[in-house]
């Protein structure tokens, strides 16, 4: 079973972990070829983006937490901790500045200026999924750190797919119920 798009595709790039609970200290991507693949395959970045930097990937990295830190507290309905919003601000307004206009089939959309590179490029997605008008229905799954749009009816999901947390947390309460019946 194919996991479910999260809503947006800057969430591929925050959910780029691989860890369960809520640690985020385990990537799913191994060093720099895997985070540039991983970006190409959600179409975050074109076929030909080089491969980042030792200093490209520090900042990408702390860019994925502190927007990952911010719109956590988003999804909780809590205030964000004042350095990481402080942190995605700066990002924010930096790739704004530098940014122009991009005319394509579909309309206009705000590009990356030629130093921003890859960086600005996440920050611009980023930015896009902050002003959406359904950014209320942005949720963290209950079991992993992974972050979704739920435009499901009613309460809605708990988990970011089934196959990675929902049939997990379904056994592990099957399994405590049979152990509260049986001790």
């Amino acid at each position: 079973m194919a996991e479910p798009h999260p809503g947006h595709p800057i969430l591929h790039f925050l959910n780029s972990v691989s860890d369960d609970g809520k640690q985020r200290l385990t990537n799913s991507f191994v060093g720099p070829e895997g985070l540039r693949d991983t970006l190409v395959a959600a179409g975050l970045a074109p076929r030909e983006t080089a491969v980042p930097g030792s200093g490209q990937m520090a900042a990408l990295i702390a860019l994925r937490e502190a927007a990952y830190a911010v719109l956590s507290a988003v999804a909780a309905g809590r205030r964000p901790d004042r350095e990481e919003a402080l942190m995605l601000e700066t990002a924010i307004k930096s790739a704004l500045q530098d940014a122009s206009l991009g005319f394509h089939a579909g309309g206009l959309a705000l590009v990356p200026g030629p130093l921003g590179g890859i960086h600005d490029q996440l920050v611009l997605l980023l930015f896009d999924l902050m002003r959406r008008d359904d950014l209320g229905r942005l949720c963290e799954c209950a079991r992993c750190s992974h972050l979704f749009l739920d435009h499901g009816r009613g309460a809605g999901r708990r988990w970011c797919s089934m196959s990675r947390c929902g049939n997990r947390a379904k056994a592990a309460a099957f399994r405590l119920r049979k152990k509260a019946t049986t001790g």
